[in-house]
């Protein structure tokens, strides 16, 4: 195993449990994956293990097919539909080397609106940039090429997808980008939800305009924090999941 993989185990394992600490599961379902050093070469989670139990030796690497390559340290596989999703944006032409899916309440319950997340409600929600919406619609359904469908509303620059009536995912070039574009539209779904029930009609809350909420974006995306976007924020994140752990 090359020393990059090695790392790529690590941070996603981290990733995992980092998960588990902020209550982003679904018990032993949704998935976080990464591409691996080798070509059309995946790493994802065991299909049967909570995401607390996941260690760097027990991942699962994969082809872009979802056939399995190395089995890891224990006799479970992977859940195929899952993987199916995965896949479909890793190999598109946008790229994508890590790529997470969750089904956090909140999130679903902002996706099930029809105006979907509103930009400009709160910090949260400026820090995510365009969003991308896809209908519903089973990723193991034959009769439609339902993945091809999403890569496409997913649009080539976008990093966060949020599928009607399902979840989100959210892309990264990095595991400390994905994960604090994930961090951020969890917090800006509750405070939207949080708002809206709270307000008796849509002038009864206000909203940030259009041209300060894309400021606000590029500012946050150009290393406001010295690093790059979400850096400091997944360290300090790892750092209390082993503290906790």
């Amino acid at each position: 195993m090359s020393d990059d993989e090695k790392v790529l185990r690590r941070d996603l394992a981290d990733a995992y449990r980092v998960f588990a600490m902020l209550g982003w599961t679904h018990l032993i379902h949704t998935h976080i994956t990464v591409k691996a050093p080798g070509e059309n070469e995946f790493l994802i989670n065991p299909f049967g293990l909570l995401w607390e139990e996941i260690t760097p030796e027990s991942l699962v690497k994969v082809n872009a097919d979802g056939e399995i390559l190395e089995q890891g340290a224990t006799d479970y596989g992977i859940n195929p539909a899952g993987f199916k999703i995965h896949s479909a944006v890793h190999t598109s032409e946008r790229g994508d080397k890590w790529v997470m899916h969750i089904h956090v309440p909140e999130v679903v319950a902002v996706a099930s609106l029809e105006v979907g997340l509103i930009r400009g409600m709160s910090s949260y929600s400026m820090d995510l940039g365009p969003i991308s919406y896809h209908a519903y619609e089973h990723a193991t359904n034959e009769k439609t090429d339902v993945c091809e469908r999403m890569v496409s509303d997913f649009s080539p620059t976008n990093k966060v997808l949020l599928l009607r009536n399902h979840g989100s995912i959210t892309v990264g070039d990095t595991v400390h980008e994905a994960f604090f574009l994930t961090y951020q539209l969890v917090e800006a779904c509750r405070v939207q939800l949080h708002t809206l029930s709270a307000a008796k009609s849509d002038i009864d809350y206000t909203t940030v305009p259009e041209p300060i909420v894309e400021n606000t974006f590029r500012i946050v995306q150009d290393k406001y924090t010295g690093l790059d976007y979400g850096k400091l924020e997944w360290e300090a994140a790892r750092r209390q999941m082993q503290v906790l752990s």
